[in-house]
């Protein structure tokens, strides 16, 4: 069987959606006889990789320009592409115009085409509705995302979605054929360290021994809530009983504001974007807390490498995220910078070395990649 995966939401920097589709060709090469065909959006049209796992990038814009990502408008290319590799399977990692187009195609051909819902895309289309029009708008927009989506999927095999809450949001507008799937973690890359290593890690990183680590990793963009993870990162600074490190890890449009921010409070530290996954994997394993601010997460693969890690997790109660955390009781309550530092203030206060096996446990029993895979391989061949 040949079985394409597309999708617009890929940077060549990282995310979860590239190291969700990383992490499929290599099961596929390793685990199965099928042949997998990648294709991206690009600079240009053109073939990187060839042999069983192919990859093929397909000339697009970026989204804006400071934006690590690009539309895929060279729809000719794309379909000449299926044409001529004539997948068995296209999965579609976006709902947008190349989703349409390569189901179209699918249905032609008799193909099976599937879409992974990786991102709740009516919450990008609210944020700016919302900006311009006001709240009488967010019935209308709701409305007509879910008429979209149901339209797209009636004319496939199936949706897959990462979280039970999505399952659940997609359900209630009538999306049919929905396949919840959970996404997995690395975790031979992803995995506990001693105290006698941490200690190392944090003289490597040059990370004071004698204070506590709250590590953010992602993009520094509106999605991401990156404005209110710094009006968090002020509000730890007037309340914090400790000696405390704030980290960021990654990269995107609001660097400047990052940036700026950094450079006026001596407890926030900067890490660039860090495609080896063993690098970051350090990180992890020298902090002492995972902060996550993201409101509209739909699988946050940070909250698995963080616990594959041993490293505890606060985020927002509510949402998807609350499916792939082990413990969620000391989790803000209020969506607030205020309410979510005095949660992360809290969570520092009370470090626990045995919860790290606990957290590396629930991973291992809940979120491996040969799980999600083998599931899905499944019901491709069903």
């Amino acid at each position: 069987m040949k079985i394409c995966d597309l999708t617009q939401m890929y940077s060549w920097q990282g995310g979860g959606v590239r190291s969700y589709l990383l992490a499929k060709r290599d099961y596929i090469r390793e685990h199965t006889s099928h042949h997998h065909l990648l294709i991206v959006p690009g600079s240009r049209t053109e073939q990187i990789e060839g042999g069983r796992c192919q990859m093929w990038s397909v000339r697009g814009p970026l989204v804006n320009r400071t934006s690590r990502y690009r539309w895929m408008l060279d729809l000719p290319a794309l379909l000449r592409i299926l044409y001529v590799e004539r997948p068995d399977v296209v999965e579609s990692g976006d709902p947008y115009h190349a989703a349409m187009v390569s189901r179209n195609w699918a249905n032609r051909r008799g193909s099976k085409f599937y879409m992974f819902y990786h991102s709740h895309f009516p919450d990008a289309l609210l944020r700016t509705v919302l900006k311009f029009a006001g709240p009488w708008a967010r019935s209308v927009t709701e409305q007509l995302a879910a008429d979209y989506l149901r339209h797209l999927a009636t004319g496939g095999h199936g949706v897959f979605v990462g979280s039970q809450y999505l399952t659940r949001v997609l359900g209630g507008w009538g999306v049919p054929r929905l396949i919840h799937l959970p996404l997995g973690v690395d975790t031979t890359c992803f995995h506990p360290v001693s105290a006698e290593r941490k200690g190392e890690l944090r003289r490597k990183l040059n990370l004071p021994e004698d204070a506590r680590v709250a590590l953010y990793v992602g993009r520094f963009s509106p999605d991401k809530d990156t404005a209110l993870l710094l009006r968090c990162w002020q509000r730890m600074g007037e309340i914090a009983g400790k000696k405390w490190v704030g980290v960021m890890v990654g990269d995107g449009q609001m660097k400047p504001m990052v940036e700026n921010f950094a450079r006026s409070n001596g407890c926030l530290r900067l890490v660039p974007f860090l495609k080896d996954s063993k690098e970051l994997a350090e990180w992890y394993q020298a902090a002492d807390l995972l902060i996550h601010p993201g409101r509209w997460e739909t699988f946050g693969l940070v909250l698995l490498e963080a616990q594959a890690c041993g490293l505890p997790v606060v985020a927002f109660r509510g949402g998807a995220m609350e499916e792939q955390a082990f413990d969620v009781a000391g989790w803000a309550e209020e969506r607030s910078s205020d309410s979510l530092a005095q949660a992360v203030c809290r969570r520092l206060e009370i470090p626990d070395e045995m919860e790290k096996g606990r957290l590396r446990t629930f991973i291992e029993e809940r979120f491996s990649w040969k799980q999600t895979f083998a599931r899905q391989m499944a019901e491709y061949e069903a």
